[in-house]
């Protein structure tokens, strides 16, 4: 696994990093620049640019739009120009106003070769980009990585820097100057964070396990999901810790390889739940970070949501691809959304997986009666309160059900006499042994020991035949429940609870 090998200093009290790639050689003068150490400078482009004025108005307006960029910056400046364009005149205006301490030249053959307008750092002549560190406070990171290539960003390295006090990782991101959003690319400039259960090429996927970081070695292609992101423009900044191989660890005497990220929310010693426990943090407590993404298989997104107050999505099975993310239970494994709004989800969700938009809402609200009233008072205040909003926006009244008797009044025909509780629990208790687990080592985690306890007395044909009863439900709950529709993709939103609402302290022990 390949170190970077770029250069970490700090600028009028900010940590940078200089990343090691240079992107073009610039003049001073007639003769190259020949700095030894990186000095942080700007660079912009005089094409369609008239008067010196203009160009300072650009890199004053730069602040407004980037953590990455200061004034420091904007001290020296790079006039990068198209060869045979001809800008001596500008040259000569901006020397004339004093803004700057020095003014470097940069020729390129065409416009196509310019390079975004922004900060970035001279050193021996060359321009590297400008990434600003950002100390992972919350312990949420497993590793943190820049690209190895930042014009193509198909492979990364782990970033050899860390923070000041020698305690904590940091994490490189880019100036968001460097991106333009297209249709072609409408993430650039955002910023994401992976759990560490997505491959990630030329770096280790850990799956918060000693062992299987020992065994296995940087890997040699990414996630066909992480490539998705960065060829919508995405920048990955980094790998979140997860709980060991995605298990129902809670901090801290369940976590045993790790250490359990810190959730910002309240005194910071409540559990940040799990299993994408670092990428529900990240996302909570770093305002620099623009999306977190995780997998849930039996609310491995969901739980961390709610405990560390962002939202979720746990799209439906199969509708993108988990090529090259560890998989715990293929049968129920999907790519979870965190956002910090519900319209960041919908935005990734349509640009990534593998469905339509909704024409329009759906037009009943289901109250399943099976699960509620919730047993803290407080929280199943906040239901109704909840239910009473969605009502009056969607202009109609919620529906008060039971699963277990529409499960009565039409039971499918494999079902036999078994109710809805008996039918579930046999097929998901043999449906999620661990002969679903992908042969990863999970004999030391204790949710997987007894998960193995279980499976090693289920026969092959009872653990297919378990797999074929979740299918069963999964027909009958889309016939007679939550029915798919053309416009509405679903015609009901059901409520259901989530959660004890209470707090739940990382240092107090687990049962």
């Amino acid at each position: 696994m390949a170190s970077s090998k770029g250069a970490a200093l700090t600028v009028a009290g900010i940590s940078y990093y200089a990343h090691p790639q240079a992107l073009g050689t610039v003049l001073h003068g007639n003769k190259r620049s020949t700095d030894t150490k990186p000095e942080p400078t700007v660079v912009i482009s005089a094409d369609n640019v008239t008067q010196a004025e203009d160009i300072i108005s650009r890199i004053w307006n730069f602040a407004k739009h980037d953590d990455v960029y200061s004034e420091e910056f904007g001290k020296s400046l790079v006039l990068q120009t198209v060869a045979g364009s001809g800008n001596l005149r500008i040259i000569q205006d901006l020397q004339l106003s004093k803004k700057f301490t020095a003014i470097h030249t940069l020729e390129v053959d065409s416009s196509e070769d310019l390079l975004p307008s922004g900060p970035y750092f001279l050193q021996n002549g060359c321009i590297h980009q400008a990434w600003r560190l950002y100390v992972d406070e919350l312990n949420a990171f497993v590793l943190t990585v820049i690209p190895n290539d930042v014009r193509s960003c198909t492979s990364f390295s782990v970033l050899d820097a860390i923070a000041a006090d020698g305690i904590h990782k940091v994490v490189a991101v880019p100036s968001r100057l460097y991106a333009t959003r297209s249709k072609i690319q409408p993430l650039a400039g955002m910023r994401f964070a992976l759990k560490d259960c997505f491959n990630l090429a030329g770096v280790k996927t850990t799956m918060s396990s000693r062992a299987y970081t020992q065994v296995y070695g940087p890997e040699k292609e990414s996630a066909a999901f992480a490539s998705k992101l960065l060829s919508l423009g995405a920048s990955i900044v980094g790998k979140t810790k997860m709980t060991n191989f995605a298990s129902s660890d809670e901090p801290t005497d369940q976590w045993v390889d790790d250490i359990c990220p810190i959730n910002p929310r309240g005194d910071g010693y409540q559990s940040p739940s799990g299993s994408s426990s670092g990428a529900a943090a990240a996302l909570a407590g770093y305002s620099w970070l623009d999306q977190s993404i995780g997998a849930d298989t039996g609310g491995s997104i969901r739980a961390p949501a709610t405990a560390n107050g962002v939202f979720s999505l746990r799209p439906s099975w199969n509708i993108t691809s988990m090529d090259g993310i560890g998989a715990i239970y293929p049968d129920f494994d999907v790519v979870g959304i965190l956002a910090r709004d519900l319209q960041s989800i919908h935005d990734i969700v349509s640009l990534t997986h593998d469905v339509d938009d909704a024409a329009k809402f759906p037009s009943k609200i289901l109250y399943p009666e099976d699960f509620f009233p919730h047993s803290n008072r407080k929280q199943q205040a906040m239901v109704d309160t909840f239910v009473t909003v969605l009502e009056k926006f969607l202009g109609v009244k919620a529906i008060r059900t039971s699963l277990a008797e529409r499960w009565r009044q039409c039971p499918p025909l494999e079902a036999g006499d078994h109710s809805i509780t008996e039918y579930l629990a046999q097929g998901l208790l043999l449906a999620l042994d661990d002969k679903a687990s992908s042969n990863l080592p999970l004999s030391c985690i204790p949710a997987y020991s007894f998960a193995r306890g279980i499976g090693e007395a289920v026969s092959q044909e009872d653990f297919y035949k378990g797999r074929a009863e979740i299918q069963v439900f999964r027909q009958w709950f889309d016939a007679n429940v939550l029915s798919s529709d053309p416009d509405t993709k679903s015609d009901a939103i059901m409520i259901m609870p989530y959660g004890m609402g209470g707090p739940k302290y990382r240092d107090a022990p687990n049962r």
